[in-house]
């Protein structure tokens, strides 16, 4: 006799039962994040309380895939374990031991990701993965223990649940009972679906009246309806090319320069007469231009950079490049742009392109040359493109013997992260060790010598024996990265000033045994803040995020023999500064920097900077010209036109009333963001010249 269906599939109706009930406690889960974190679609107020529903109806349908996908698939890893490996209870506890080990790191991937939103407005995907994962020791003295604790506690406590509790009480239950849950959740199932449907055709309404109401709702729901539907997003985008489709301004020049090998330029730079003062470059982490006094500070928050600004040429219009680390310290020393790829982008072992950094100019020309950085350089690859093989003396938070913040206190650990590569930061002090141990050696050769400080990275450590001028010794509550009480915001700020202080200790110390050595009298020194600092100006904080001012605009202080000192307004960004410094020793300026001499090329109002973020927290493109900054957005797909003249503090969005200068500015962007990106897509252009510039 033939079994009808519902016989055949007995046995099986336990296991879809548990899995329903399992959906329901993820649901339920999903919608009170959904509801209680104040980022969430929920609390947007730009979309109708029933559009926020079947934003939430789409988020649901996309977990009712994903928890049938899993449970099949753990269903069938069952199956394959208790035919082919074992039988019997010693099978059963293997899988459910599998189960809830699997379900659990699913649940802290879950867990983690709306974490990130709490604290940053972005989910994890792809590329919150790829910036993390080649080194997540260099972030670990930023990680949140306690909101990392109650991830992982809870992820554990839930997985037992589904994977124990539930099936358990599933198993307790009559079959109709089980039946009768497989109906009632099948048709919420269903009633969602037709939710998720309705949400499609809102979002997309053609040219309906709610046309930009549906445009809305679609940028929302792939940013902030929560984890399902951000990575839904990212994976049906993944394949799209941002930059292809963009269009070339026919009006715009494109300066393209072939190749000169280090010796031609050498020969070249030796027919001229130049300076052979020492150079020194000082990079100060996240130094807003705010905190000196000559940038508006109303306090002596870095005292010796005050008295060194007194006797340098000081640019009050000075830019970074990019809003996060990785990108913006470089700059500095290669003059080139950080925009590389339509993605996030990591610097390879030998790249095809070419870069000839400062150092590797002065060595040629008999310069003793070294990097000493309390950063972990292997840090998204920086090191692969600084280490050209033109530095006598490469030390960083990574290969230094000395102890960084991730070691103290733990020799055992010390060890294996210094030889991993996973170090932590080091204290500026001991960078300066570094630096003048060095020195020490080079005798009367020339030098170049570049520092990159650490303590003024969130969360602003300082030893414990460093006298506080601003901010208390103990806080009631904590500093997260991107993430602190709004009210405690002058606390934070007066925290971060003391950790400059520090940094300005440092730097002091450095200065002193210049002077000491005799040195001082022939060095040219560039001081500059890699990025600023963000304290919810713009409803965000820290950096890595958007390119506000307050995260892009940057000190920028040159002091050299003989050059006068004085303010000056002209614009000025990161690619100008190799430029600026061959120009003052009187070196020509190499083909390959796509910045310009700040002391010799004539005051252009029209002068275009530009700028880029591509971080978890932030996809954002950004060109300031005569007045005016631009930012496109490309999660958002909208531009915001800003008047720095009339409004510094970035508050009134003039898109929509400027829609000429807005096509303008545009056009400018767009046009580098693509013949950038094309250059280091084609390795047959960079064989033959270096990366294009786009003439003002």
């Amino acid at each position: 006799m033939i079994k009808t269906l519902p016989e055949r599939y007995t046995n099986l109706r336990p296991n879809i039962t548990a899995i329903m009930v399992a959906w329901c406690v993820l649901v339920f889960l999903d919608f009170s994040l959904f509801l209680f974190i104040s980022r969430s679609a929920f609390h947007s107020h730009e979309l109708p309380v029933g559009a926020q529903m079947l934003l939430f109806s789409e988020s649901v349908t996309l977990l009712t895939l994903v928890t049938l996908v899993i449970g099949i698939a753990l269903a069938a890893g069952a199956i394959v374990i208790q035919r082919y490996f074992f039988g019997g209870p010693r099978a059963t506890r293997i899988i459910c031991l599998l189960f809830t080990s699997f379900v659990w790191l699913a649940l802290i991937v879950y867990g983690a990701s709306w974490g990130l939103f709490w604290q940053t407005g972005n989910f994890v995907g792809k590329q919150v993965f790829l910036f993390l994962a080649p080194h997540p020791l260099q972030v670990f003295h930023w990680v949140d223990f306690d909101i990392a604790g109650t991830i992982v506690a809870a992820a554990g406590a839930s997985a037992v649940i589904l994977t124990v509790a539930i099936p358990r009480w599933v198993a307790a239950r009559s079959p109709t009972a089980q039946l009768r849950l497989i109906r009632t959740v099948g048709w919420a199932m269903g009633v969602f679906a037709i939710g998720a449907l309705l949400g499609t055709v809102y979002s997309q309404g053609g040219d309906r009246k709610s046309a930009k109401a549906g445009i809305v709702y679609a940028r929302i729901r792939e940013n902030i309806s929560g984890p399902w539907s951000f990575a839904f997003a990212e994976f049906v985008n993944q394949t799209s090319d941002s930059v292809t489709g963009l269009p070339l301004d026919a009006s715009l020049r494109i300066l393209q320069r072939p190749l000169m090998p280090v010796d031609q330029y050498t020969a070249w730079a030796r027919q001229k007469p130049h300076h052979r003062w020492n150079v020194v470059l000082l990079t100060v982490e996240s130094l807003r231009a705010d905190q000196l006094r000559a940038y508006g500070s109303n306090r002596d928050v870095m005292p010796a950079l005050d008295q060194l600004a007194s006797e340098a040429r000081v640019f009050l219009n000075s830019y970074t490049q990019s809003s996060h680390t990785n990108y913006a310290t470089i700059v500095p020393l290669s003059s080139h742009y950080p925009l590389r790829s339509p993605t996030m982008y990591s610097y390879p072992k030998n790249p095809t392109y070419p870069r000839v950094l400062i150092y590797d100019l002065l060595k040629a020309l008999g310069y003793r040359t070294a990097i000493f950085s309390s950063s972990n350089e292997n840090w998204s690859g920086m090191i692969n493109y600084l280490d050209t093989g033109n530095l006598d003396r490469f030390i960083h938070a990574a290969n230094s013997k000395k102890p960084t913040y991730l070691m103290a206190g733990d020799a055992g650990f010390a060890a294996w992260a210094r030889d991993s590569s996973h170090a932590g930061s080091l204290d500026d002090s001991t960078t300066v060790d570094e630096a003048i141990e060095w020195l020490d050696g080079v005798g009367d050769n020339p030098f170049f010598v570049a520092l990159n400080f650490q303590n003024s990275h969130l969360p602003y450590p300082i030893p414990p024996n460093f006298p506080r001028r601003f901010g208390p010794a103990e806080l009631d509550f904590t500093i997260r990265f991107a993430h602190f009480p709004k009210d405690k915001t002058e606390i934070v700020k007066d925290v971060y000033a003391d950790s400059l202080a520090y940094v300005d200790s440092q730097i002091q110390r450095f200065i002193q045994y210049l002077k000491l050595k005799n040195k001082w009298d022939n060095t040219l020194v560039v001081i500059t803040g890699d990025h600023g600092q963000a304290f919810y100006e713009h409803g965000f904080a820290s950096h890595a995020s958007e390119i506000f001012d307050e995260v892009m605009r940057v000190p920028l202080i040159v002091r050299a023999p003989g050059l006068k000192a004085g303010l000056e307004n002209r614009l000025a960004q990161h690619v100008d500064i190799a430029p600026s410094i061959t120009g003052l020793l009187g070196l020509p300026i190499h083909p390959s920097f796509q910045g310009s001499d700040l002391f010799s090329a004539p005051m252009n109002p029209n002068r275009t900077a530009f700028m880029v973020a591509q971080t978890p927290d932030a996809y954002q493109y950004g060109i300031i010209r005569a007045g005016f900054k631009l930012i496109y957005d490309e999660r958002l797909r909208e531009y915001r036109l800003f008047n720095l003249d009339a409004d510094p503090g970035e508050t009134q969005d003039l898109a929509t009333a400027q829609p000429l200068i807005v096509e303008d500015l545009a056009n400018r962007l767009n046009t580098w963001r693509k013949v950038q990106i094309d250059y280091y897509s084609d390795v047959t252009v960079q064989e033959r010249e270096y990366p294009p510039i786009l003439s003002d």
